[in-house]
């Protein structure tokens, strides 16, 4: 039992080793593991659930190298403390194989749960490859079970979240987010998501983080830290001597500066929870790039919205807006005065050229002047529910750290302009209440904007408008825009319209609110 359980815990710190870098079949070929030889990983590995309870179907292309011998298959539940070892007991098959040949094994699991399975190749001198990882849920037929005993918002917002990640997460040969439930076999990269759903997804896991502190879920979303860390890095690439997120997880693909810095904000979040450096070290790679490629004089200043593969020449909101949120998070968390320098230069470039200054709202873009490009010049005017929001988040961050009252009254100006336009009034049979609902529209864009109204809500504890993201979120959960599949018709919350399919993007976007809002719960706010 001795040798048995040094195995295992060896097993388990393999898969906790993950490459943060990004890597495609190709350049799996060519790993070279320094401790254990050179021994390639399985190609296209794959784990999904079947029709039975308890059960998974794993799927791989064994390594082209002659002296592979064996493939190890395991799994774990990943609720359970890593921390508490000796009461560890993950599943373990040792399979012998032929190389170049694709295998499946049918795996029997214990009970229900969400399982980490790894598979790593070894040869005939014992050498070991990386191990790839994918996490997933067995199918599950609903049947009355003890609940969790979780405070009531982050009840939903745990079992939707769970859906969100046993519908979207590792369903492909890469451990990341796909783009569409349910899957029709179309798309490029086995239907993974492009990197802005990518962010959807990691925006939703790192608030779970934060919403699941000191409950009973915690231990499982710290054990998916790893993995979801890794299935956001393959899009992290050096393209043409530039560190970035990709569209796409490989060289010559498109990159954008919002989609780049969503994520880091994300990791700068990630960052706060964990205080791991490999975060804050990522937000930085992706702050460089928005200040040293996405800033420039055309139009005044301001960042640019797209890098490659031909680069803007117009300026936006949503990527300068950010930038300005983004340096402020990364002031308060490492007091360098730069940072908080060019969240004020992005903010005044916001209100100077981009805000309509009849209601407070904000433009989508400006292009530069006919005759000067460094002037800004014509305007696109459409005005977008998350462009308002991020301003807002940011006049509030800035309000906290320099307590300039002129932060704080632009706050409040902003907050109900985004109120009055993106908002209506409802009367909600379910709730039996009337109150302004989020109006029908993009529930990205949406929960963009309410970061703003939660940044407030930290400062002058005023519900107004959290009671009304509350009440439209309790409204969704329990009328008709609250599927059988548990996921939420997103562009209406009222209810009583139909999909038949569902973006990572917008479900994403939908967890996240009830993640904030749980927050809310756990302080008895």
């Amino acid at each position: 039992m001795k040798i048995i359980f040094k195995l295992f815990t060896f097993t388990l710190l393999a898969l906790l080793l993950l490459p943060s870098c990004s890597d495609d079949d190709k350049s799996k070929s060519e790993m070279n593991d320094p401790v254990s030889g050179n021994i390639s990983p399985v190609g296209s590995f794959a784990v999904e659930a079947t029709g039975n309870e308890n059960e998974l179907l794993v799927k791989w292309i064994n390594p082209s190298n002659r002296d592979v011998d064996m493939v190890e298959l395991s799994y774990r539940d990943v609720g359970v403390n890593l921390s508490r070892a000796v009461d560890f007991t993950p599943g373990h098959i040792i399979l012998q194989v032929e190389r170049d040949s694709l295998q499946e094994y049918l795996l029997k699991l214990p009970y229900f749960s969400t399982y980490e399975v790894s598979a790593v190749a070894i040869s005939k001198a014992g050498k070991r490859s990386v191990a790839e990882t994918r996490m997933v849920m067995p199918y599950h037929e609903k049947v009355e079970e003890p609940e969790l005993k979780l405070p009531a918002m982050l009840g939903r917002a745990h079992s939707y979240m769970t859906s969100v990640i046993g519908y979207y997460f590792g369903k492909s040969s890469r451990s990341c987010w796909r783009s569409n439930y349910p899957y029709d076999g179309k798309g490029y990269w086995d239907g993974d998501a492009l990197v802005w759903g990518q962010g959807g997804g990691l925006s939703a896991f790192v608030a779970m983080r934060e919403a699941t502190k000191e409950s009973e879920v915690e231990n499982m979303y710290h054990a998916m830290d790893d993995m979801m860390f890794k299935g956001i890095q393959y899009f992290c690439q050096l393209d043409r001597g530039v560190l970035a997120y990709s569209c796409y997880p490989a060289t010559g693909n498109e990159r954008f500066y919002d989609d780049n810095v969503w994520i880091g904000l994300d990791m700068v979040d990630w960052y706060v929870e964990t205080k791991e450096m490999r975060f804050l070290t990522q937000a930085k790679v992706v702050w460089r790039y928005l200040i040293d490629h996405g800033w420039d004089e055309t139009c005044g200043g301001g960042v640019h919205w797209k890098e490659l593969n031909e680069h803007t020449k117009s300026k936006h909101a949503c990527s300068t807006g950010p930038t300005a949120v983004m340096g402020c998070k990364m002031y308060l968390v490492t007091h360098e005065q730069e940072y908080l320098d060019w969240a004020i230069k992005c903010y005044d470039y916001m209100l100077n050229v981009l805000q309509d200054k009849s209601d407070h709202l904000f433009y989508d873009n400006v292009r530069p002047n006919k005759d000067d490009p460094n002037l800004p010049g014509d305007i696109e005017t459409n005005k977008y529910s998350y462009n308002s929001g991020q301003p807002l988040q940011a006049a509030c961050l800035l309000y906290k750290i320099t307590g300039e009252q002129k932060y704080l009254d632009e706050a409040y100006a902003i907050a109900e302009a985004c109120h009055n336009k993106w908002f209506m009034p409802y009367r909600s049979k379910e709730l039996s209440l009337s109150f302004n609902i989020l109006a029908p529209g993009h529930a990205w864009f949406n929960t963009i904007m309410c970061r703003g109204f939660f940044e407030l809500y930290s400062i002058d504890n005023d519900r107004k408008y959290v009671d009304d993201i509350e009440k439209s979120m309790l409204h969704a959960w329990s009328s008709s825009c609250h599927q059988s599949n548990n996921l939420l018709n997103d562009n209406d919350l009222r209810g009583g319209t139909s999909k038949d399919s569902w973006e990572i993007l917008q479900q994403g976007a939908l967890v996240e609110l009830y993640a904030q809002l749980a927050v809310l719960e756990r302080g008895n706010r």
